[in-house]
């Protein structure tokens, strides 16, 4: 492929869309429309905007769905307080609609004008790409009438109720996918964004396919008769579904036009700190916790502490300030204070309950975990000062999303073949799917082991840098290829243990959640269809709101001597504006409530269903959310 091409078309396609203004009116009918340029253009910036947006990312992923999920956390604490901030959640409505929706609407009119069909379909796939996600994250969207204030002049959209919406979706799917099974590479446009394996309309094919069996098992909770269905239309198809790393689609990223330019992953840049400051990205308390006891290999390629010397967040490199290194050593239950190299964010929004670390008597507060590597050394300390990292200051920085492998270089996956198998593993365990497919979960977790390499993410060299760290310090027989085996066998283990398709049922969205690591659109929309896995509660119980520190008289670490006395009990999470209750849904953009009223505010009281004003409305379940607690 040749990418600099790609990323001229991309950049040509930016320059004619800077029009975009702050108004749903204004983007749907902003004179600087796409018509003067060459589809293809449009086609390369519809591919690759939901995914290089640094801004956007922050915010949607970072800060509020992939802690809502809770597999990373924040110390922004929207996603994990359950809390409202309309910057946080509406740059990903806006994105979608603002940048992408009305140009893929423009360059399908035009199309369909010239009778080129295999390129409508091409496009209708990128269409579902991108609304799929704004369904799975705020509920009834515009669809039908979504990007048509140029063509059609329909400046105020309506929204389809999410149900319609999918159905929609999988209409369009199915006719891109007829049209493109018939179609021949010459038929379709090759300038694409969308990377893989293979080329010309196979790919659309199977990725087609794929998406209807990721819709049909989102139809899992709400309506599994058609759910089964459309799922076994994707399964079924003599096209095929992607089936192997060789057939993932994603998107590759370079760093052409610097951060806050167009190709860049925006999720990695976002971790980088490069795009607004430092991001607070790190590793949930319960997603670290439950990679430690499972002794889970992928902790050396995704998890490291943080260096922002420069003011960039960077993986921290210097093997030679570690001691006795053990990622699987866990930093203590509550009530106890362990020296362990990795500690979590717990859920919450209280910075004592998150990032406490033990309560010091004599200077009646607690110290809290490091955000970074020396964040909390005094500017005239000593060498031997105990807050140096190279003392005992590595064991009380908190882990960090790994920036040497999410960073601006890594690949943004579209549909990958660990999460196709994911899903045939789990609809195995739904009978009314008709799926039994004993295989599919051992194939889910070697294709989630090997994802890193297969995709050419970024950060190997930190990967085994790190593996040698930890056999010269701590256990010399460590071998990383029988640990990645015996990982897999251990879930495989844990699958067949099960007592029965609810239980496996729960161990395959454990596995497919913990691959989901800096994904939080998906890892979000996994848990609200499921409200698995079952260890993250969707009422946060009572016993979890506070939190209990272990009480010192004065600071262990800077003398050892002293001895536990008892525990100090600190807030951890105070409930955000759903009392306790874990949000289902973004709320619509403010923007949107005050231009798009009328139809904004009929969708908001649809999906009500009658539960009163009092109850937030990102507590409201969404129709494809599990319904049974």
């Amino acid at each position: 492929m040749n990418l600099k091409r790609y990323i001229l078309g991309t950049a040509v396609a930016t320059l004619s869309l800077i029009g975009c203004t702050e108004k749903f009116e204004e983007m749907n009918t902003n004179p600087w429309t796409s018509n003067n340029l060459d589809v293809q253009h449009l086609m390369t910036f519809s591919q690759l905007k939901m995914f290089s947006n640094g801004a956007e990312a922050w915010r949607g992923n970072i800060i509020t769905s992939g802690p809502i999920a809770q597999n990373t956390a924040c110390l922004y604490t929207t996603g994990q307080g359950f809390a409202i901030d309309d910057s946080h959640t509406s740059p990903t409505f806006d994105l979608i609609y603002g940048d992408v929706t009305r140009n893929i609407t423009d360059a399908v009119d035009r199309l369909t004008n010239e009778g080129k069909t295999a390129q409508v379909a091409q496009f209708t796939i990128i269409k579902v790409v991108n609304l799929l996600r704004a369904t799975q994250i705020y509920g009834d969207i515009p669809y039908s009438e979504a990007g048509k204030g140029f063509s059609e002049f329909v400046y105020y959209p309506k929204y389809d109720a999410q149900e319609d919406a999918l159905k929609a979706m999988v209409s369009d799917l199915q006719s891109a996918r007829d049209v493109l099974s018939n179609a021949s590479t010459g038929d379709i446009i090759t300038y694409d964004l969308y990377d893989a394996g293979i080329s010309g309309p196979s790919k659309y094919v199977k990725l087609a396919n794929s998406l209807l069996m990721k819709i049909g098992l989102m139809m899992s909770e709400a309506d599994p008769s058609t759910g089964a269905t459309v799922f076994n239309d994707g399964y079924s198809h003599s096209g095929g579904y992607i089936s192997n790393w060789s057939e993932a689609v994603y998107v590759r990223h370079v760093s052409d036009g610097g951060p806050w330019g167009e190709h860049v992953n925006g999720t990695g840049i976002a971790v980088e700190g490069q795009v607004g400051g430092f991001s607070y990205t790190y590793l949930s308390e319960l997603a670290l916790k439950s990679m430690q006891d499972n002794q889970d290999p992928r902790m050396f390629r995704v998890v490291s502490h943080l260096d922002y010397t420069g003011g960039i967040s960077k993986a921290m490199s210097d093997t030679t300030q570690y001691t006795n290194f053990n990622p699987f050593l866990k930093a203590g239950d509550e009530g106890t204070f362990v020296k362990a190299h990795y500690r979590g964010v717990r859920l919450g929004d209280n910075g004592d309950g998150n990032r406490g670390v033990f309560f010091n008597v004599e200077k009646n507060g607690a110290q809290q975990a490091a955000y970074w590597v020396n964040q909390n050394l005094a500017e005239d300390a000593p060498d031997d000062d105990p807050y140096q990292f190279n003392n005992d200051g590595q064991f009380i920085t908190l882990a960090g999303l790994n920036p040497a492998t999410f960073n601006q270089l890594s690949p943004s996956i579209v549909i990958g073949a660990d999460e196709v198998q994911f899903m045939i593993a789990e609809a195995s365990t739904i009978p009314s799917y008709g799926v039994a497919d004993a295989s599919a979960f051992q194939r889910a977790v070697e294709f989630a082991m090997s994802k890193y390499n297969s995709l050419d993410f970024p950060g190997a060299d930190y990967e085994s840098m790190f593996v040698e760290l930890y056999k010269r310090q701590t256990d010399t027989n460590y071998d990383h290829t029988a640990a990645v085996t015996d990982y897999v066998t251990a879930a495989v283990a844990r699958y067949n243990a099960a007592a029965d398709n609810d239980a496996r049922r729960d161990v395959v969205v454990y596995e497919q959640w913990i691959s989901l690591l800096g994904d939080g659109y998906n890892s979000f929309a996994l848990w609200n269809r499921t409200h698995l896995p079952s260890i993250v509660d969707y009422v946060i119980p009572e016993a979890d709101r506070d939190y209990d520190l272990p009480k010192y008289p004065s600071d262990p670490l800077v003398d050892p001597s002293v001895v536990q006395d008892g525990i100090q009990e600190v807030p951890l999470h105070r409930g955000g504006v759903t009392n306790w209750v874990r949000p289902s849904r973004f709320p619509y953009p403010n923007r949107e409530l005050n231009v798009n009223a009328a139809n904004a505010n009929e969708a908001m009281q649809r999906q009500r269903g009658g539960v009163g004003e009092s109850t937030n409305f990102i507590a409201i379940k969404q129709w494809y959310s599990n319904q049974s607690n």
